[in-house]
């Protein structure tokens, strides 16, 4: 079987897929393709060394990628590819041009299954036009946006993606069932449910095979103070403002350190906060990976949530997450046992849950065993991912 998985973003679930597929003797061709304007892949940062347009060079790649993130990807055949990605019309017949090119390479590669990972709208909808004679098999990550407004580009993918009856893979029910639901105001067109499929993704085992040396460094907190962390984008629907009103609430009984890290515009205040830190930018892999280390959990405070990578790349540390009980949270998340779950999402409940697992140590202790429990077996281990997602291809396409 001979694969071509394309990765709009999203490398840090892509890349472990990429190769466990290979490990279960899958041809597998991994295509990162990066906008232009912005070259942080997150796993692969070229922010740095910004590449032009079309496929980067291998011996670029091999030197960004270091030996350890090399060797893990041995057995997958990697490219990455830079798409112009700008506004205006000189912009829009360029990515034409490079949408093309890179069609031409996937349709001469006579794979088997186009696999396409999440979207970059225009681009990923010029990708489904040039490719429309191919084997395709759509994941999406997120469905609809969390202001409640779905870009224009997004709807004409929906509408593609049912209407040439695409077999869609979403990582969690929540986002399954918001796509039937969204459906009806992108389309009238009837589609079949058994294309839809529910297979999730592991641990963003990644970061730790992207900085092997960064993490045997880093060793104990320095200070006993409690890190409490907060990362990602900066929106208001994750609720930060919740976190810092819980801060004030327990540092009235203990000292704790609150670190909020990510890019984006505030809205929100630290006065009253007696310990914090604000890191307002797109976080490094080195700052990811050090500020999980360094912490004592991660709270994720979100007011709504369909799909989350912060749950896969915390635990790929074995830290607790406390989290608001809602969307893919509450599928990833195990209360008491990966995590706790706080049903009321204000500053009183999560203050509450986060002085709990300050104070159980026995629960704090067990947490990281559980962990790596959970994500070695069963539906979250990449093992039993790579099997599942081999028998949808087969399911639909009928390979052998």
């Amino acid at each position: 079987m001979k694969i071509a998985l394309v990765s709009a973003y999203m490398l840090e679930s892509v890349m472990p897929l990429a190769k466990y597929l290979a490990e279960e003797d899958v041809d597998v061709h991994l295509y990162a393709i990066m906008p232009k304007y912005n070259q942080n892949l997150f796993v692969v940062d070229f922010t740095n060394n910004k590449q032009p347009s079309g496929f980067i060079a291998s011996n670029i790649l091999a030197k960004q990628m270091n030996p350890d993130l090399f060797n893990y990807l041995s057995k997958v055949k990697t490219n990455f590819f830079v798409f112009p990605a700008g506004s205006g019309k000189k912009s829009y017949f360029s990515d034409i041009y490079y949408a093309w090119k890179l069609c031409q390479r996937l349709i001469i590669g006579n794979f088997d299954i186009i696999h396409l990972v999440h979207s970059c709208n225009r681009f990923s909808l010029l990708l489904m036009h040039f490719l429309r004679d191919q084997h395709l098999i759509q994941t999406l990550h997120e469905v609809t946006g969390h202001s409640g407004e779905t870009g224009l580009y997004s709807i004409r993918i929906f509408k593609k993606l049912i209407k040439n009856n695409i077999p869609i893979i979403f990582h969690s029910y929540i986002s399954k069932e918001r796509f039937i639901s969204f459906r009806k105001s992108v389309t009238q067109l009837e589609y079949d449910k058994k294309l839809f499929s529910v297979i999730r993704f592991g641990l963003y085992e990644t970061y730790t095979h992207y900085l092997p040396k960064l993490k045997k460094k880093l060793g104990q907190q320095v200070s006993t103070t409690p890190i409490i962390l907060h990362f990602g984008r900066i929106v208001p629907y994750k609720g930060i403002d919740i976190l810092i009103d819980a801060v004030k609430i327990i540092q009235k009984k203990q000292k704790v350190h609150l670190i909020i890290a990510g890019a984006g515009k505030p809205y929100f205040s630290f006065e009253g906060v007696d310990s914090y830190e604000y890191i307002n930018h797109s976080l490094s892999n080195e700052e990811i990976v050090t500020l999980i280390e360094n912490c004592e959990m991660v709270v994720c405070p979100y007011k709504s949530a369909s799909q989350s990578g912060i749950p896969v790349t915390v635990f790929a540390f074995n830290k607790p997450i406390v989290a608001s009980d809602t969307g893919g949270f509450k599928e990833m998340i195990d209360h008491e046992i990966t995590g706790l779950l706080v049903k009321d999402i204000n500053a009183a409940s999560f203050a509450a849950a986060i002085e709990n697992l300050i104070t159980n140590e026995t629960l704090r202790k067990r947490m990281p065993m559980e962990i790596e429990q959970k994500f070695k077996n069963g539906e979250f281990s990449w093992t039993h991912i790579a099997k599942e997602t081999i028998k949808f291809y087969q399911k639909h396409f009928r390979l052998i």
